[in-house]
Parts: C-alpha cells; structure tokens; sequence
C-alpha cells in the first residue's frame, strides 16, 4: 500500500447512502446547552505515585483527569487523585465536560456494570460507549442482555434492538436523544428521537444510518435508504420538531456527510450516473475523477466547501463552489482540514517523514508530527499540536504559517481550547507525575 493509500485508508470514513438537504424555516433553537466556559486558571490536578503506562482523559472545559490504575491484580480509576473502588477490569473511562462527574465500565464476578461517581449500575453482558449529556446531569450507555441491546439513560431502558445501536446523541438542552436501533448488515436502521425516560420515541425514519448532529446540537442528519429502488437521499431533523424531517434529492450514494459551522449548512459527496458531486444545501457541483477524502469542511460563510483529491499519485486541496475551484497541492495528504471566519483554510500534511501546518497554501516549519489546526476566534491564528525530538507542545501560528509562539514542551499534550475571551489557550498535559491544566496566551 502506497502513502496514499495509506492516507485514504486512515481519513475515509464508511461510504454511506446519503443526499443533501434543501433549506427551509429557520429551525427553533433548543434550550440553551451547559455553560461552555473552559477552565482559564492553571491547575495541578493530580500527582502520579510512579510512572507507568496509562490511558488519561481531560475533561474537555478543564477541572479533571481520570484514569485507570493498576493495583495489584485490579483496577482502581481515580479521578484527580481520588481512587475508587477497586475492580477486576475497567474501560471507557469518561468524564462529563466540566469535570464534575465521571464513568466507566467495570466487571463485577461474571457481568459489566457502568459505574458512574462510585454508584455501580445493572450488571450486563456486556455494556459499551458511556456519554454524559452536555449539562452533565444525565448519562447513557448501550448494554447486552443476552441477545437483545438496550439502551441505558439513568434508570431508564430503552426497547429492545437486535444489534447495537448507532450513536447516542443528547440535543443541546440534554432533554433528548437521537438513536439508530436494529440496523441491518448493511448499517440501515430505525431513526428514533426520544425523551430521556423513552416514554414517547418517534421514529423519524425506517431505514437509516450514519447519523450526525452539528456542533450546536440543535440539528441531524442521516443517511436513508427509504426512497426503494437502489436510491438514497439524506434526512434531516430538529430536535425540537423531528416529526417534520426534511428530504434532499435523490442519489445512488453520498458519503462525508458534515455541517458546516453555522449549524444548518450542509455538505456531502454525491454519486449519480458514475459522476460525483459536492452537494451544499442542495447545490450541485460536478467534481473532477479521483478519491475524495475528507470529511468536507464548510466555510463559516457559506460559500465554498474544501475536501481533499487525490488524483493518481498527486493530492490537492479542492475548494468546490469557488472561481476556478483547482485547489492547493498537498504534498502527502491533508488531515483537520478547517478555516477560519475571514475564509483562510488550514491543515496539516507530510513530506519525506516530516510534518507541517498549510494555511492558505503557505508552508509552516518541519516537525515530526502535527495534528488539529484550529484558528483562534479572531481568526489571526492557527493554533496546533506538534512533535519534535520526542517532546509534545503547542504551536501557534500566524496566517502566513510563520510560528508566532511555541509554548512549553511536556511528556504529553491533550486537545486544545480556547478561553472564553479568545486570548489564551487552554488544555491537558502529562508533565513528569504531575497531570495539570495549563494556560498559556496567544
């Protein structure tokens, strides 16, 4: 397998049967979500008795580290240095976005349990996928009984599906969810939008897969195979109004479905008579042949749609909707394709090994990896993780790729926010034994 493929094989996502949206009504926000405020104070979360191999997770917004410890034949997880209970195996440990609560499953004798802040659940066969919902009041897992799964919100239990469900998305207020259940060998299943207790589920659609939801919660999307006759065509739902979903045109197949970060544009490939196309709120553009990887990244205005094209051994960024549409030549490869709200895109790439940021088609300086560009809200930065002789830290970026600032380097560097303010950067860091919440300026 050549690097392209590898490339391709790592970005591409499963090709799903699906088609874009045509505007409508502006949709009635759901109740404001939690606070999204992240932690801008430095903090020393916990110290590590020795070093050791760990998995660790950051709350998101700061305040918390979590992490399984061997103790002997067990397990204990231990939340900022407060351990729990001990258990013979634990997984999936999560943590709600402040940091106040944390879950993960655990084998008691012959079942799985999720325990969730010290209180063990149900005991299953098997239990998978623990999630807070975005006020952290609620949590739900998918658990096995025997052959049927089920799923878990609090004290309440789903019906039945035949196989595992896919996805488990709390709306922006984190009074509702959205589910696919029983999907066939193929991914296709029923859409259901429901209340936290299941009380009143509505089946939004009978066959579909692949569901999304955009950054604000408001808003999903699926791919549906309820149109018959080998044709697909993406639905798309409110939480607050699923029972009046909205059908796009018709496909043979769609794949790299995404909203765009205004909540309600909407961007996907399209296959129709051997042609693709890049769809956006139901325009169509014919694409050039080649492999397209993404996932497709929408500008904040709306106007253009970057995916990545690899035609034979040569890759480029391609901008569709906009004059001239050829792209910028990636050497290798793009990954964390993004732009800002002045429209400059940026994302990381390879050469010969090394690694660097592109923004606008300008060239950042050479490291041994560089991941998960972001601007800074103001849109006169790029702020990215990068590797270097073994040392992990964060870089900061000017609009020509020019590094601006590299701040301290640690063991181990987690995501990256930005302070409420939009002067600072925020985020996790293994530093010797000590695991801490750093901030650090633009």
């Amino acid at each position: 397998m050549n690097r392209h493929s590898r490339t391709l094989a790592a970005a591409c996502g499963l090709w799903l049967s699906l088609s874009g949206c045509r505007c409508g009504k502006p949709e009635q926000a759901v109740g404001a979500p939690a606070a999204a405020f992240v932690a801008d104070k430095p903090a020393l979360l916990a110290t590590l008795a020795a070093e050791a191999e760990r998995v660790f997770t950051f709350a998101e917004r700061g305040g918390a580290v979590a992490w399984a410890e061997p103790e002997g034949g067990s397990y204990r997880v231990v939340q900022n240095g407060r351990a729990g209970k001990p258990y013979a195996a634990v997984e999936q440990v999560v943590l709600s976005l402040d940091g106040r609560r944390c879950a993960y499953a655990a084998r008691v004798d012959a079942t799985w349990r999720v325990v969730a802040d010290g209180v063990e659940g149900k005991g299953y066969s098997e239990v998978q996928r623990p999630v807070f919902s975005p006020d952290g009041a609620h949590l739900v897992y998918q658990a096995r009984d025997g052959e049927a799964w089920r799923l878990i919100i609090d004290a309440a239990s789903s019906e039945p599906s035949r196989t595992p469900f896919q996805g488990a998305e709390f709306s922006a207020d984190s009074r509702r969810i959205a589910f696919i259940a029983d999907a066939d060998e193929r991914g296709f299943g029923r859409l259901v939008v429901s209340d936290l207790a299941f009380k009143a589920p509505l089946v939004v659609d009978g066959k579909a897969s692949g569901l999304v939801v955009n950054a604000e919660r408001t808003r999903g999307a699926v791919a549906s195979a309820s149109g018959g006759a080998g044709l697909a065509e993406v639905v798309t739902f409110g939480f607050v109004q699923p029972a009046e979903p909205r059908r796009g045109p018709k496909f043979e197949a769609v794949s790299q479905l995404a909203f765009g970060p205004d909540g309600r544009t909407l961007a996907y490939l399209g296959e129709r008579g051997g042609q693709s196309f890049m769809v956006l709120d139901g325009k169509e553009e014919v694409l050039p042949p080649g492999q397209y990887f993404g996932p497709p990244a929408i500008r904040p205005d709306g106007k253009a749609v970057g995916i990545f094209l690899l035609e034979g051994e040569a890759v480029r960024l391609h901008q569709a909707f906009l004059p001239g549409g050829a792209g910028q030549v990636a050497p290798a490869g793009g990954e964390g394709l993004t732009y800002s709200s002045g429209g400059a895109s940026a994302y990381s790439t390879n050469r010969d090994e090394k690694y660097y940021i592109v923004v606008d088609g300008k060239e950042g300086p050479a490291f041994d990896r560089v991941v998960s560009p972001r601007f800074s809200p103001d849109g006169r930065f790029v702020v990215y993780r990068a590797r270097l002789a073994g040392k992990r830290f964060v870089v900061v970026s000017d609009l020509a790729g020019k590094t601006v600032r590299q701040h301290p380097s640690y063991e181990q560097v987690f995501p990256v926010q930005f302070t409420a303010d939009g002067r600072a950067v925020a985020y996790g860091v293994k530093d010797g034994l000590r695991l801490r919440w750093v901030v650090e300026p633009l």
